[in-house]
């Protein structure tokens, strides 16, 4: 079968390799490829003349002749899976070589405190490598990532600039508190909480300096870091220097981006045939001009980066020193975020070797401008209407209605909300490592200090001509929120490995402390005497409301691990933390937290030695494991008291007067706890020419979080975070991983993953009713569309069932569709249960926002010095409710008996409802989709300037296209679509250059 393989790799590349010999002065030198350890030929290696394009390949003997160039000295030899080697010509005009094979499997993989030869890997870790990274204007490092993994979903909310994705892996664990994977630098677990004037935690690691980003997804992977590891963990690793002379790179390019989807609202002349049709009384509001709002908002936005980097080494030291610049301008308009990072990596060894001491520290300023959420009130406003009206002064000259409950207009937002936005988040850790191998070969100690210091501060100033507080009877106002976030790590650990006979085994013991500290102090002014200062002078307002907010949290740990390998055949992994945290009370404040794992390499049984003609790997894993999740909140089982903000003041004659309030709280609080079994199958054929991993999973969480509804005045409040019940999720992912050409002048390589996902709640608790409802959409008040109910994916939509007519149209409401002398909903939702009354007994559990199915695949080609790479991702089974339709898709609103009137949704016009129909499942679409994530291309001119400078030039395109059959804005989100900020096409052009 392997022969079969390479005869047709062979037939595939005898055009491409025919005319690679040169009519120039040469020399022809032969020989034979084969393996050293079995001395059979290697059919189809590479032999490249080093410094030139020239080369061929091995016969079906392991023969090779090539046509060598004037004064090339060396050549190169490759075959996947084994070691490339350079080799003199020395006047030789033989030259056979016996290449060993086994590299691949002495890959080391970085795992939780510490790494372990790929080899030995028992659960399950998928590697991303920089040289796979998705390329382009990426701001936050997870989307390096994006449809690389199996299982691994990462959705971008919107296109604002800077907006750090969703991560879920294998569909999260929870439905209230956090779903978001721990991360860790260099070592160092953060706090996923941001702080006031940022836009993602993670935007202050730049990811130039990321060289690989480390997924462990299964509980035997993840239960090392127990309560925090429930969600899986993501390790990111920096680069650091190599031993040798400096070498700087420099790398600059610039960005433009365009809008993809427009919204979907009417024109001037489209608005004008509908308010005819629909409120001909109405005309009379409408005015004289066209003005396409979205335009007015939307813009080419710009951008650039600049990373300097400096790394080099001596025999016992190492550094890396790196600067970096970003600015990107969003499609909308006043939209933009701007990076200036720092990355230090230094390594020392000393006591010859025995001491290893590394220092690292990683820091940026991000600067945000924050567009004032404009989006829905370009849909909203009168297209009929000017921008400007010079007269009107009250409003600065803005065209504005004098109704407090008219929609505002959107350029007049744009132009005189002020919302920007600082932040300085910077991450240090210093190891220390001792090798006592004098003492007792194979125990070495580890220490690890680190720190997190995030600080934040958002200033948001509307001027007292804007129309929504001046019509609402106040002049002007201003917010000012800081906020700042520490953390102190101490990480400390023994390591023990040891060899005997055939096995091998390391252990490992430890003890981690970590605190988290907030502070945020904020101040809102109202009634402002002067616009003059901004927000500069607080003294300006009449009305000033000061607060803060101080928590604490500690997380103690101790922690285990076993490692034993016996004969290269069978493989153990077992780990143990025990994690008290301060966010629950002493009866429910520690948690235990192991996990198990075997894996059998098949390959190594003496019955299976006849396989090895096939594959190149087999390995079945199969591990289980318990974590924990204590992300969701401070204090909550305490009787914490709040103080009141302005809205909620009582007056006592002619003052208000601020009150003091009880939160409610469950002493009772305990751990969400998932317990995870892991089953996976790793193969590769051809020397691993293709390989794959091949899993199945199942993950129960117990004790789930959640703030439900209780009587009025129980426990203080009307609403308590309680432990509610379990949920279950359980999937097979698959993973394909093809070399198809590996030629000296060509190369091919594939990678695909598929993920099917299924999540269920199995119990639910302690909530006062049998489902809980959830989902809030705008329109109404308290108006909820999806569910959460034993038996169904969390969060799945809860309609009624919408009737059409012959013509496919949904019913129109308002009409006696059954003639029973009344025109209601019964005329046009289905009345499920058949009792003669619509009622919630008529809603129906639908899909949910959650896809059944990911997809990820991607491809890089190389011809010589050329590279193209592409990645596409997508989702199956994901339900999107399109709320910007639902709320904006009826006639009712160019008829509310005021002096204004409001745009239509394009929707109505094919539904033509008179009143809104939030919970009708017309609105409720499949959200399936496949884009082209990125598009990336490069050419690499190799060594310039005799040889001192390398460059190489790049170009890459995001968002190029999507398939789906949504009809709203976008079908990635949170499963509700409320016209969020537009996605944008992003191309970049740039330049590396190496010293």
């Amino acid at each position: 079968m392997k022969r079969v393989f390479t005869h047709v790799r062979l037939l595939f590349f005898a055009a491409t390799l025919c005319g690679t010999s040169l009519l120039v002065a040469q020399t022809t030198v032969s020989g034979t490829i084969t393996d050293q350890e079995t001395g059979e030929p290697l059919i189809g290696a590479s032999i490249l003349a080093v410094g030139t394009s020239t080369g061929t390949i091995t016969d079906f003997d392991g023969n090779y002749a090539l046509n060598v160039p004037e004064g090339v000295t060396e050549l190169q030899f490759s075959y996947t899976g084994y070691p490339t080697v350079n080799e003199p010509i020395n006047g030789r005009t033989t030259i056979d070589l016996a290449l060993q094979a086994g590299e691949l499997l002495e890959e080391v993989v970085v795992v939780g405190y510490g790494s372990v030869k790929k080899e030995d890997l028992t659960g399950s870790v998928n590697t991303i490598e920089e040289e796979t990274f998705n390329k382009g204007a990426i701001v936050s490092p997870t989307n390096l990532i994006a449809g690389k993994v199996a299982g691994v979903n990462i959705t971008s909310g919107s296109g604002n600039p800077g907006e750090g994705p969703t991560v879920r892996i294998r569909g999260g664990t929870s439905i209230n508190a956090s779903n978001d994977p721990l991360y860790v630098i260099d070592g160092v677990p953060l706090s996923n909480d941001g702080v006031t004037g940022g836009r993602s935690p993670l935007n202050f690691l730049n990811p130039d300096d990321i060289a690989s980003m480390t997924v462990l997804k299964d509980a035997s992977a993840a239960a090392i870091y127990g309560s925090r590891g429930a969600n899986g963990v993501i390790l990111i690793t920096t680069k650091k220097g190599k031993s040798g002379a400096p070498t700087i790179s420099y790398r600059a390019e610039g960005t433009v981006s365009s809008v993809i989807n427009r919204q979907q609202n009417l024109n001037a002349e489209d608005f004008r045939n509908v308010v005819t049709f629909a409120a001909p009384a109405r005309l009379g509001t409408l005015g004289t001009g066209n003005t396409n709002w979205f335009d007015e908002l939307t813009q080419t936005g710009y951008g650039t980066q600049q990373n300097l980097s400096i790394s080099g080494g001596g025999e016992t030291n190492t550094y890396r020193v790196s600067a970096g610049y970003q600015q990107l301008e969003g499609v909308i308009r006043g939209a933009e975020t701007e990076r200036i990072s720092l990355n230090l990596n230094f390594t020392q060894k000393l006591f010859s070797d025995k001491l290893i001491v590394g220092a690292s520290l990683k820091g940026a300023n991000e600067n945000n401008v924050f567009d004032p959420g404009v989006i829905n009130a370009a849909l909203d406003f009168d297209p009929t209407q000017p921008i400007y009206d010079p007269n009107n002064t009250t409003y600065a000259g803005f065209f504005e209605y004098g109704n407090s409950l008219a929609p505002r207009n959107p350029v007049s937002a744009t132009e005189q909300i002020s919302n920007t936005g600082k932040t300085y988040r910077g991450i240090g850790n210093l190891d220390l490592e001792y090798k006592f191998d004098d003492l007792i070969p194979g125990l070495s100690y580890k220490a690890v200090l680190g720190f997190d210091v995030n600080s934040g501060e958002n200033n948001r100033f509307v001027p007292t001509t804007f129309a929504t507080l001046a019509t609402n009877g106040f002049s002007g106002e201003f917010n000012i929120n800081n906020a700042l976030r520490t953390s102190k790590l101490f990480d400390t650990y023994l390591t023990y490995a040891t060899d005997f006979g055939n096995q091998r085994a390391s252990l490992q013991v430890g003890y981690s402390y970590q605190d988290f500290n907030f502070e945020g102090p904020s101040i809102q002014g109202q009634n402002l005497s002067t616009d003059a200062f901004g927000t500069a002078n607080p003294g300006v307002a009449e009305d000033i409301f000061a607060y803060n907010s101080v928590v604490e949290n500690r997380l103690i740990s101790f922690f285990g691990r076993l490692n034993y390998n016996i004969d290269e055949r069978y493989l153990f992994t077992a780990s143990l933390r025990r994690d008290g945290s301060s966010r629950f009370g002493p009866s429910n404040r520690w948690g235990l937290f192991p996990s198990a794992a075997l894996a059998w390499r098949i390959l190594q049984e003496d019955f299976a030695a006849g396989l090895g003609n096939t594959f190149s790997d087999l390995k079945l894993r199969i591990g289980y494991g318990v974590t924990g999740n204590q992300d969701f909140g401070d204090y909550l089982y305490l009787p914490v008291y709040q103080y009141s903000d302005q809205r909620t003041q009582y007056q006592f004659g002619d003052r208000f007067v601020s009150t003091i309030r009880p939160n409610a709280y469950d002493a009772n609080l305990k751990w969400e706890e998932t317990a995870s079994l892991n089953v996976g199958l790793d193969f590769g054929f051809f020397n691993n020419r293709l390989s794959g991993i091949l899993e199945y999973y199942q993950k129960t969480t117990d004790d789930l979080l959640f703030t439900v509804n209780v009587p009025a005045g129980t426990n203080l409040s009307d609403r308590v975070t309680t432990n509610i019940g379990a949920l279950e999720n359980q999937g097979v992912e698959l993973t394909l991983n093809g070399v198809l050409v590996d030629q000296a002048r060509f190369g091919l390589d594939v990678t695909g993953n598929v993920s099917f996902q299924q999540t269920e709640i199995t119990r639910l608790d302690g909530s006062g009713s049998a489902d809980i409802q959830t989902g809030g959409i705008a329109g109404g008040v308290g108006n909820t569309v999806q569910l959460l109910r034993v038996g169904a994916t969390p969060y799945s939509f809860y309609l009624y069932q919408q009737k059409y007519g012959e013509d496919g149209r949904p019913l129109r409401d308002g009409v006696d569709y059954n003639e029973d002398g009344v025109a209601n909903n019964l005329d046009i939702y289905e009345d499920l249960n058949g009792d003669g009354v619509l009622n919630d007994q008529d809603l129906r559990i639908n899909e949910s926002p959650m896809p059944d199915v990911l997809l990820g695949f991607t491809a890089n080609a190389r011809y010589g010095k050329f590279n193209l790479g592409f990645t596409l991702r997508g989702n199956l089974g994901n339900y999107v409710y399109n709320n910007a339709a639902s709320n904006g898709g009826n006639f009712s609103r160019i008829d509310l008996g005021a002096n204004y009137v409001s745009n239509v949704h394009a929707s109505a016009v094919y539904t033509r409802f008179d009143r809104p129909q939030y919970f009708s499942d017309y609105y409720l679409q499949n959200g399936s989709f496949l884009r082209l994530d990125n598009l990336s291309a490069s050419y690499d001119f190799g060594s310039l300037a005799g040889g001192g400078l390398n460059l190489r030039v790049y170009a890459a395109a995001q968002n190029l296209f999507i398939l789906t059959n949504y009809g709203g804005n976008d079908p990635e989100g949170n499963g509700i679509d409320n016209s969020p900020f537009p996605r944008a096409r992003i191309y970049t052009l740039g330049a590396r250059i190496g010293l």
